[in-house]
C-alpha cells in the first residue's frame, strides 16, 4: 500500500510541475506574441535549450527571436533572444549585446535507489522543470552575403526534479560562463547555410544546429538541418527538413521537424518553429 501511495504522490507532483510548467511558458509566448502583434508600434521590420535562428539581420538595430520546440518524448521548451547593435545597426560590423532566456520541461524513467525496507530500487517517471537566463555581448562581422557573431557572458540555470532523481546532476541552480557562435550566409543566389552553437560551463551544456537550403520562392529556403545537444546528464541528436524565410508582414518564419534520438528518454520525433522580428 504504502508503495502504491508514494507512486500516486509521485505522479500528482509530476503533474503539478508539469501543468506549472505550462503555464509559465504560456505566459512567455503571450509575452511574445503581443510584442509581434504591434510591429508598427515597434517601428520595425532536447529537449533543451533555446535556439537562435541565425537568420539575415533586418531590423536597423534590434532583433527579437523566438522559438518553441517539442519532442514526442514528452520534452517542450520555448526560448527568446534579444541582440541589439552597440553603435549604429546590424547590418553593420560592429559590437552586440544579448539578453535570453528558456523556459520548458522534460520527463524521463529512472531507476531510484531502494528505501529500506526495501532491497530492490524502483523505476519511476522523473519530471523536470528548466529555467534559464543569459546575459552576453559579442562582435559581428557583414559583408554583402555573409554575417557572422561570436558571443561571450554569464548564464544562470535553475532545474526542479520531482522526484528527486540522485544520479541527474543537473538539478538546482546554477551559475556559469557560455560562449556562443553564428553564421548565416548565401554561397550563391539559390542557397543557403546558417549555424549556431553555444557551450556553458554550467553542465558542460553544449548545443548545435546547422542548417543548408535551396531558394524555394522569393527568400524562402527548404533543405535539411542537424542538430546536437546535451550535457553532463544526456545527449541527443536532431536531423530534419526545414523551411526558413517565410514572411507575414515584419515576422519572419520558420518550421522544421524530424527525428531525435536521446540517449535517456530514446527515440522520436520534433517540431521546432522559429519566428525573427526586428525594430
Amino acid at each position: 500500500m504504502s508503495t502504491e501511495n508514494d507512486r500516486a504522490i509521485s505522479n500528482e507532483t509530476g503533474r503539478k510541475l508539469a501543468n506549472g510548467g505550462v503555464l509559465r511558458l504560456g505566459f512567455l509566448f503571450i509575452g511574445i506574441a503581443a510584442i509581434f502583434a504591434f510591429p508598427k508600434a515597434a517601428g520595425a521590420a532536447d529537449w533543451y535549450t533555446g535556439d537562435k535562428s541565425s537568420e539575415p539581420d533586418y531590423a536597423p538595430s534590434v532583433v527579437l527571436d523566438a522559438s518553441a520546440s517539442l519532442t514526442s518524448k514528452g520534452s517542450d521548451f520555448g526560448a527568446f533572444a534579444l541582440t541589439a547593435a552597440i553603435d549604429g545597426d546590424l547590418r553593420q560590423e560592429g559590437f552586440r549585446a544579448r539578453i535570453e532566456g528558456i523556459a520548458g520541461e522534460y520527463n524521463y524513467f529512472a531507476t531510484l535507489p531502494p528505501v529500506p525496507p526495501a532491497t530492490a530500487g524502483l523505476q519511476k517517471r522523473i519530471y523536470a522543470h528548466q529555467e534559464d537566463a543569459g546575459v552576453l555581448g559579442g562582435y559581428a562581422w557583414a559583408s554583402r552575403d555573409w554575417t557572422a557573431a561570436i558571443f561571450g557572458g554569464t548564464e544562470i540555470i535553475n532545474t526542479a526534479l520531482s522526484p528527486l532523481d540522485p544520479n541527474n546532476t543537473t538539478k538546482g541552480l546554477r551559475i556559469g560562463a557560455k560562449i556562443a557562435g553564428e553564421f548565416y550566409g548565401n554561397p550563391t543566389h539559390s542557397t543557403m547555410l546558417s549555424g549556431y552553437g553555444s557551450y556553458s560551463t554550467t553542465d558542460n551544456d553544449y548545443y548545435t544546429r546547422f542548417k543548408a537550403g535551396y531558394r524555394l520562392w522569393g527568400n524562402v529556403f527548404g533543405g535539411p538541418e542537424f542538430m546536437a545537444l546535451g550535457n553532463q546528464f544526456y545527449s541527443e541528436y536532431r536531423a530534419g527538413i526545414h523551411l526558413t524565410g517565410l514572411q507575414i508582414g515584419h515576422l519572419s518564419l520558420g518550421v522544421s521537424g524530424g527525428a531525435t534520438s536521446n540517449r535517456i528518454s530514446g527515440s522520436g520525433g520534433y517540431g521546432t518553429f522559429d519566428a525573427r522580428i526586428g525594430f
